[in-house]
């Protein structure tokens, strides 16, 4: 399958070479209030995010009838096309990339006419098939959320995507438990997800703290999703529970991006900060005692320490048994010209 290990999101890079592109979840927990889903966009931007993202749906279209706790607990979150677009208005005021997911397929052509630049499918969509075939013939990018998926099942939806012709489509490894339990975030399907897909792999969060995102992105996630609110301890919903406010968000974000360039290239080789360590960490060859002219070196006559000069121990085979031609007193580093040719 013919996917692409990086592309583009409203020109920002995402995947292999990019840095990892950060979503802040805004979600439904704006709660159906204008006012909060713009602070929340302000929050993901006062952060350092890269996309902010909410969600849309119909409530009569997403729900059965046979669930009236769901149709009651959601209908209070719907928003409209208005609504939706002054978030996207905010996002472009904040220097965001605007995302959403749309939960339902009546809702899909606000995304167009918005100008969405991408979609985000969630985890509930798995195996269905017409509605992902909707989404990845329309020619944008998307991130898909794998939570409730083996890896068969991720198998049989890249196939999907193939044949309708997605080649920028990233995944991102999820559980759809709120919150997560820490035994069941299985960060290392991560690895899995990267050995049968070539595309940008990523981590959608939803633990109750911060340190699940950072160790994604060290075993290589690219993209990161995280919840974000302005409330907790709210009755009826969930995503509080899994989201950082605006004492912690900014937090994550900054320790994600030292994380990050905390990786760095993957070669073993000198830093450039080591350079003072070679001068004060680094043991030399130092006289053990005073040593006069025309001695002849034995190895308990010199002693490796700090010295800040000197040969390097590593140098011994080649000292031992060589005269000295200059005195050398105690603790002194011992140079090549001390000893005589």
């Amino acid at each position: 399958m013919l996917f692409n290990p990086s592309f583009t999101i409203a020109g920002h890079p995402v995947g292999a070479g990019a840095p990892v592109f950060i979503i802040a979840e805004g979600g439904v927990n704006h709660f159906g209030d204008p006012n909060k889903a713009l602070a929340l966009v302000d929050l993901a931007a006062r952060a350092g995010a890269d996309a902010f993202k909410t969600q849309v749906f119909s409530t009569d279209r997403l729900v059965s009838r046979r669930l009236p706790g769901w149709r009651e607990r959601l209908r209070s979150k719907e928003v409209t096309f208005d609504f939706l677009g002054r978030m996207k208005e905010r996002c472009d005021q904040r220097g965001l990339i605007f995302l959403c997911t749309a939960h339902e397929e009546s809702t899909l052509p606000w995304l167009d006419a918005l100008e969405a630049p991408a979609f985000k499918i969630g985890s509930g969509e798995r195996d269905n098939v017409p509605y992902l075939q909707k989404i990845a013939s329309r020619g944008k990018p998307v991130i898909l959320s794998t939570g409730m998926h083996d890896l068969e099942m991720v198998k049989a939806t890249l196939k999907i995507f193939a044949e309708a012709g997605c080649r920028d489509l990233a995944l991102l490894h999820c559980v759809s438990s709120y919150p997560t339990p820490y035994a069941e975030v299985n960060l290392r399907a991560i690895k899995a997800l990267q050995e049968v897909f070539p595309g940008p792999v990523g981590y959608s969060d939803h633990t109750d703290g911060h340190h699940a995102v950072l160790a994604a992105v060290a075993l290589g996630a690219t993209i990161v999703e995280k919840h974000i609110t302005l409330d907790f301890n709210v009755p009826d919903a969930q995503d509080w529970k899994v989201s950082a406010g605006p004492k912690d968000f900014p937090t994550l974000v900054r320790h994600l991006r030292e994380v990050e360039a905390a990786l760095g290239s993957g070669v073993k080789t000198v830093q450039p900060c080591e350079a003072a360590a070679l001068t004060w960490a680094l043991k030399s060859l130092v006289a053990a005692r005073d040593l006069p002219a025309g001695t002849v070196l034995e190895e308990n006559m010199l002693i490796a320490k700090r010295a800040g000069a000197g040969l390097a121990p590593v140098q011994l085979p080649k000292i031992l048994g060589r005269k000295l031609s200059l005195d050398l007193s105690e603790d002194q580093p011992l140079e090549w010209d001390h000893l005589a040719s």
